[in-house]
């Protein structure tokens, strides 16, 4: 019985020995680990296991702000301000990413994981867990980039239409639009053309038919050119007519000026922009208006204010 009791006894420290071991270097792995703030997804948290992710801001080595922004082509930036704080204060950075409009959201959301995982290898190379990481590059340097040939011009083009209809009802629609954007450092351009028709018919108590069409075109375009980093100049202008809304031919020119009070290279973050415009639009109706007005002409201006920020 005693010996036993000794087998037995001798069995319980070996096996808690052994079980202690891994746990207490995992421990201190982890109390080493870097503590990060931020919005994260259980995505992320598998894919970077190696830092403590914090609910309070004030135990965070580092947190981050995310913004995103659409782009010209149709696609979304993200971007990741990195901000140190405690004993990395002042090691600040900030990140970017493009998810194109024809990715999947698995080829974005591991693009979002490998750019967080760059952003955090300054802090994380500060920690005992440093000599854990390993760096790989996975493309072949013989594969370059090609250039733009399109010169930052994105183009597109679209087609909708529909018929449908029962015993005494028949509507029919088609619309089409075409679409050329360039948007640099420097420049934003969008021009924007379409056409419409709608056509509809009703039969009501077999004798009397009801008909109804309405017809529109359009072009619109808007023009700025950044000045420096805090004003721009620029405008919009609009040609088109629609039968619906009484408009043989409208015309409209709005230049403006604006003002960014914060520098738009911190856009994403903060914004207090303050916007002028004037400008003159004519309108040639196709029947008389209520105030018995064929074609009427109104000069307009107007001022207004946004303000945005994202911040901890």
């Amino acid at each position: 019985m005693r010996r036993s009791l000794l087998v037995f006894a001798i069995t319980m420290i070996v096996f808690q020995s052994y079980s202690q071991e891994p746990g207490s270097d995992t421990d201190t792995l982890r109390k080493d680990a870097l503590n990060v703030y931020m919005e994260s997804s259980d995505f992320i948290r598998r894919e970077i296991p190696y830092v403590n992710y914090v609910r309070d801001i004030k135990d965070a080595g580092v947190y981050i702000i995310s913004t995103r922004q659409n782009t010209g082509s149709y696609g979304i930036e993200y971007t990741y301000f990195f901000v140190g704080q405690k004993e990395f204060a002042g090691m600040t950075d900030t990140l970017s990413l493009t998810a194109t409009p024809d990715e999947t959201s698995e080829v974005t959301r591991q693009k979002v994981v490998n750019t967080l995982k760059m952003g955090l290898m300054r802090y994380v190379s500060k920690t005992p867990l440093s000599k854990y990481i390993k760096i790989s590059f996975t493309e072949p340097l013989n594969e370059t980039v090609s250039s733009d040939k399109w010169n930052s011009w994105v183009f597109r083009s679209s087609v909708y239409g529909y018929v449908q209809g029962e015993k005494t009802y028949r509507s029919k629609y088609l619309s089409g639009s075409l679409t050329a954007s360039r948007i640099t450092e420097n420049w934003k351009v969008n021009l924007r053309s379409g056409l419409s028709q709608s056509d509809s018919k009703y039969l009501i108590n077999d004798t009397t038919t009801i008909t109804g069409a309405n017809s529109s075109k359009y072009f619109n375009s808007l023009i700025v050119k950044s000045l420096n980093d805090h004003w721009s100049i620029g405008g919009r202008g609009s040609l088109g007519s629609s039968s619906y809304n009484n408009e043989a031919f409208s015309i409209s020119l709005m230049p403006g000026i604006e003002y960014d009070v914060f520098p738009y290279s911190e856009s994403t973050r903060r914004q207090l922009r303050l916007l002028y415009t004037a400008g003159y639009s004519y309108v040639n109706y196709m029947d008389s208006t209520i105030y018995d007005k064929i074609r009427e002409g109104l000069w307009s201006h107007s001022l207004s204010t946004s303000y945005e920020v994202v911040q901890k």
